[in-house]
């Protein structure tokens, strides 16, 4: 969420919020020197080692019996059906070394080093985030043969089914395109993409990550970053429990992930996002929404209300095809995660009120939320603003309609996509005209208007 800009008095704060669907792929890798490091926080941690193989991927034999090998003159479907089985045993084969540690093992498809560094990278992150049901299976494919080096090479869609630290688990589910070369040490892996899709490219794909592990949070972050990782633990844990009480749509999350990233890393993770933000929340698959924030940006007491900003958009909106974010819906996608960040504290408090004043003096604010998202161009006091007169407006449903009245209301109208006008009179017993002259009155009384 863009975060406060008080108008005349306090510093301006650096603006937060929620990213839907980035999809640009960067191709720059970083470089980053190979560590682990995993901290536990509450109780019932297990040891760093991935849970177990799916049988899709074990590289076993169909029950008709394994793939006859080609020879001479035999039909095409022969060919594939023996380089599917020998693909198939190499990702079984890189799944069981992965749930070993075994790095060795799992990069020994690699067909050069920079394919070695490439699985590298993604190993050790992935480890060191504690990845559970971790498995590499085939899509679609193989398909697109053509003659490499003298050698026969296939383009195969892998999907990489992940989740963290607890298992059994929904696993994230991500795709991407290989290639492997039928080479005389067998087939050897000579592609490996970032995730397709607007789900990509993630943190792990890029930089080696550390992480800092707790009972509801993970904490990731680039080596150069692994004290802040340690740092910021305790306030994701504070952040998560207060978060897991506004929880819609479901359970709670398994964990809620944190990425921090350095100024390279805020520019290629997720395909990179404006500079004048310090962190978002966005879909990383259909059932998890991940966390990025700029460590530079945050720092001790300010992290805490920023992770639980950005949770209570994990909370409220994770799973859900959202593709309201800066529409009719924006004051309360953004006005409840501020809720959340405020929980329960005295509204008088509240610090967007200076610019939520001004904006009410100075532009004449009638109470419309559903114009309330600030254009890009604004300047940081006015989207300040919008922020907090998001905030006031879902306070006060909270405080005049009461607190279950609103989370119903914010799950029929974000999750389920139903128009405030026509959700008002049943779930709060009053028109929606009704409910924003009240609230207007209830914002102006607020902040001194």
């Amino acid at each position: 969420m863009p975060a406060p800009a008080p108008a005349d008095l306090a510093p301006p704060k650096r603006r937060r919020g929620l990213l839907v669907g980035l999809g640009v792929l960067l191709v720059l890798v970083l470089v980053a020197v190979p560590a682990f490091l995993v901290l536990n926080s509450g109780s019932g941690q297990e040891p760093a080692t991935a849970a177990g193989q799916s049988p899709s991927a074990s590289g076993s034999p169909s029950p008709t019996g394994p793939a006859p090998s080609p020879k001479p003159g035999d039909p095409p479907h022969v060919q594939l059906a023996w380089t599917k089985a020998r693909i198939t045993e190499s990702l079984g084969a890189m799944n069981k070394a992965f749930r070993a540690g075994d790095l060795a093992a799992f990069v020994k498809p690699a067909f050069d080093k920079k394919m070695r560094a490439e699985l590298e990278r993604r190993f050790r992150s992935l480890r060191a985030m504690r990845a559970r049901d971790f498995a590499l299976t085939i899509d679609s494919g193989p398909f697109d043969s053509k003659m490499v080096g003298g050698y026969a090479e296939w383009g195969v869609s892998v999907a990489i089914n992940h989740c963290y630290v607890q298992s059994p688990c929904e696993p994230q589910n991500l795709l991407v395109d290989t290639a492997w070369r039928d080479s005389p040490k067998g087939f050897r892996l000579t592609k490996f993409s970032l995730v397709k899709d607007v789900y990509g490219p993630q943190p792990w794909e890029y930089s080696t990550l550390t992480a800092a592990i707790g009972s509801r949070a993970v904490v990731a972050a680039p080596t150069a970053l692994a004290s802040r990782a340690r740092s910021f633990l305790p306030a994701a844990e504070r952040a998560a429990k207060i978060a897991d009480r506004y929880v819609l749509g479901g359970p709670k999350p398994d964990r809620y992930v944190i990425y921090l990233a350095g100024p390279s890393e805020w520019k290629k993770w997720f395909g990179g996002t404006e500079d004048w933000a310090i962190g978002y929340a966005i879909p990383v698959s259909d059932q998890r929404s991940d966390i990025v924030l700029k460590a530079a940006e945050i720092s001790g007491g300010y992290a805490e209300s920023v992770m639980k900003h950005e949770m209570g958009h994990v909370a409220t909106l994770a799973g859900r095809d959202y593709h309201d974010a800066n529409g009719e819906n924006w004051w309360l996608t953004e006005g409840i995660a501020e809720y959340i960040e405020w929980d329960g504290r005295s509204v008088s408090s509240y610090d967007r009120k200076q610019s939520s004043r001004r904006m009410l003096r100075e532009k004449k604010f009638t109470g419309n939320l559903e114009k309330l998202v600030p254009a890009d161009d604004a300047p940081d006091w006015q989207i300040d603003a919008a922020y907090g007169l998001g905030y006031y407006a879902t306070r006060c449903i909270a405080d005049q309609y009461g607190h279950a009245k609103l989370m119903r209301f914010a799950d029929v109208v974000l999750r389920g996509g139903r128009p405030s006008e026509v959700e008002s009179q049943p779930i709060l017993g009053a028109a929606w005209s009704t409910v924003t002259k009240r609230c207007l009155a209830y914002t102006k009384q607020k902040v001194g208007a």
